[in-house]
């Protein structure tokens, strides 16, 4: 209704559009989990110079050693090349033998791997020339702690036509294993839900042709202005039945005649940025949301659908930030889902952060989201400190 100076209440909402139950988090999540076991791959490049005259010369037994290399995630073991150009034995005269071996960081520790591992000899190109892949069950048993598989008899000839033009021979080696299984973790998989709106399939030229009546402004007979008085505001020209069509709200201020709304054919939104209005706007010609949000813009698209009561574009706003759902923006979403009461973004926020909580908890936004939402943080840190895996958290991290 108007007041004496003709101005309007825009308080029109029929409902409150939240749902009754808050958290029901227990209905989102299924029972799925997941161990991510992740395969090591080292690699050594070994390049060996004068090998030709190295072949002609060099006697059984006689060895070439590469440096040693190893990978954090196996701490246990590290690896070494050895490389014998006229063979291992006498047995293996006019070959030449190349192996790997595994060794032990520690003198007193049995350690047993199971590795596939690639030999290449390159050419001038880094093509290879020769190459072979085997699988080998190493076991370095102390106290010698060491043990090597490869190959004894590589043809000279073989080896001969993989030699540089400067004589060299460069020798590429892949070795990939998987670490110990047993100090692998299962994890919960988070479920970020979708929301399930009741749509019917409209083909694309029907929408463009929407769209296309509200960017050519034919036949339109309402104008939009949007935007804070006094700031940037923008004019929409819009058709009044569609606004009625698709929310309740319009539809009560532009049945009357008496509504200043109707009298001057304009609608002032001064309460949202343009930005939001125009979604709003494109959402009811299209049905779907044409731009895409950062998070305080989807937030504020939220607000004006629950203002104008299109509860389908706020939906569609939540879907839009569970399908971009970061590290870097849960906790904002986590604080815009509770500060507008959407529960299903909300519960997703949640899961989501206690999957992730060893990386969050590492971030500089977690700091300030514990300073600026003390109350948000201790609910959520108290979910991450009982989840099966964490420690409890360091004093800075604590609220």
């Amino acid at each position: 209704m108007s007041d004496r100076s003709g101005r309007s209440d825009h308080n029109y909402h029929s409902k409150p559009s939240c749902s009754s139950g808050r958290r029901q988090s227990a209905s989102l999540h299924g029972n799925e989990c997941m161990t991510n076991v992740e395969s090591v791959v080292l690699t050594q490049r070994w390049t060996v110079s004068n090998f030709d005259s190295l072949l002609k010369l060099s006697q059984p037994g006689s060895c070439l050693r590469s440096t040693v290399f190893k990978d954090d995630a196996v701490p246990e073991a590290c690896w070494q090349l050895c490389l014998y150009p006229g063979g291992k034995r006498e047995e293996n005269a006019n070959n030449v033998s190349l192996f790997l071996k595994m060794s032990a960081t520690s003198p007193s520790k049995e350690v047993v791997l199971k590795a596939e591992y690639r030999f290449y000899f390159l050419d001038d190109n880094d093509e290879p020339k020769f190459s072979n892949v085997n699988v080998g069950e190493f076991h370095a048993k102390p106290p010698k702690g060491g043990h090597s598989w490869g190959l004894r008899n590589i043809p000279t000839t073989k080896v001969q036509n993989s030699i540089r033009q400067d004589k060299s021979l460069v020798i590429s080696c892949h070795i990939e294993l998987i670490p110990d299984v047993s100090k692998v973790p299962c994890k919960r998989v988070p479920i970020t839900p979708s929301l399930k709106l009741p749509t019917t399939a409209v083909p694309t030229s029907f929408v463009e042709r929407e769209i296309r009546m509200f960017d050519n402004m034919e036949g339109t007979d309402m104008t939009i202005l949007a935007g804070p008085v006094g700031g940037e505001r923008e004019a929409f020209q819009v058709h009044t039945y569609k606004l009625r069509a698709h929310s309740d709200v319009f539809q009560m201020m532009l049945s009357h005649d008496n509504m200043r709304e109707v009298r001057d054919k304009q609608i002032d939104i001064n309460d949202f940025s343009p930005g939001a209005v125009r979604a709003m706007i494109e959402f009811i010609y299209s049905g779907g949301i044409r731009t895409e949000f950062d998070v305080y813009q989807a937030t504020d698209v939220m607000q004006i659908a629950e203002k104008y009561q299109i509860l389908a574009l706020k939906s569609s706003c939540e879907q839009s930030l569970l399908d971009r759902l970061s590290v870097n923006n849960v906790l904002d979403c986590i604080t815009q889902a509770e500060k507008f009461n959407t529960d299903v973004l909300y519960d997703a926020c949640i899961d989501f952060a206690v999957h992730n909580r060893q990386v969050i908890m590492q971030l500089p936004v977690w700091n300030n989201f514990v300073k600026e939402m003390p109350t948000l943080a201790t609910g959520l840190l108290q979910k991450m400190v009982n989840a099966n895996d964490v420690s409890p958290p360091t004093k800075k991290s604590r609220v």
